[in-house]
């Protein structure tokens, strides 16, 4: 009888540790904070960018710290590269009828992409974006940049904005934010 009692013990023991053991757990990416702010403020990362942020021209605007518009620029530039990602950007492309590069590409007053925004969503080629403010980091969304394309920053000189060449960002420069020196203007062109 003890034999038997060991045996059903340790089966109970085995069971128990199977059955009352929790369920795997799923896998989660974390998520940026950037993202996890921008929602907790109601923004949806993945639509068009909200309307407290004043339009410039054609998929340029800008954004003080604080606004869903900024919460939503800021957001952009942690987006993973999914599917998900970039279909709206397409479809945000589609929605303004315009060719573009398919890189979001923001400029921001402070470092490490704080402080007013500058954002240009599927910044085109062969076009000089400015911003009329200072500006001291980047941050480039979607997709880095490839092998045939050349990144190139400018600040004000002889009443341009773009007048005076300071620096090349890296060939292929992957997505996220970098600090930068002082500048105005990006051109974004292939090579």
């Amino acid at each position: 009888m003890q034999l038997s009692t060991l045996i059903f013990s340790a089966g109970l023991m085995a069971s128990g540790s199977v059955l009352g053991a929790p369920g795997a757990v799923a896998e989660r990416s974390p998520v940026a904070e950037s993202i996890a702010n921008a929602t907790a403020l109601g923004v949806d990362v993945y639509g068009q960018i909200p309307a407290d942020a004043v339009r410039v021209s054609d998929g340029s605007y800008t954004a003080e710290p604080g606004s869903q518009a900024w919460a939503w620029i800021r957001a952009q530039i942690d987006l993973p590269n999914t599917l998900e990602t970039r279909n709206e950007i397409e479809n945000r492309a589609a929605l303004e009828k315009r060719q573009a590069a398919n890189i979001g590409i923001g400029m921001f007053s402070q470092d490490w992409c704080q402080g007013k925004a500058a954002w240009f969503d599927n910044a085109g080629y062969n076009i000089h974006h400015i911003s009329h403010d200072n500006m001291f980091s980047v941050g480039i969304s979607y997709r880095g940049l490839r092998s045939n394309e050349q990144l190139d920053f400018s600040k004000f000189a002889n009443n341009d904005l773009c007048g005076k060449y300071v620096f090349t960002a890296g060939q292929n420069t992957p997505v996220g934010c970098f600090n930068s020196q002082l500048i105005n203007c990006f051109h974004l062109f292939q090579k």
